[in-house]
């Protein structure tokens, strides 16, 4: 299967199966680059508020480099 028909079927999915899917390309990623899985580790443990970011700026920031 070829990228191209992969990204086509990710565009159908609906939004819980586009979440599990890109938990999944996470997960490979960082089995792949442990440097990448640390520095999620190191990112989710973080308790400083001022290092936070809201869904919603989550999603204008991915909205800007599409």
């Amino acid at each position: 299967m070829s990228l191209e028909t992969l990204m086509e079927e990710a565009r159908k999915l609906g939004e819980q199966e586009r979440r599990r899917l890109a938990a999944f390309l996470t997960t490979l990623r960082g089995a792949s680059e442990p440097s990448f899985a640390e520095e999620m580790a190191r990112r989710i443990d973080d308790n400083t508020p001022g290092h936070w970011v809201t869904l919603e700026e989550l999603t204008k920031r991915y909205a800007a480099d599409a």
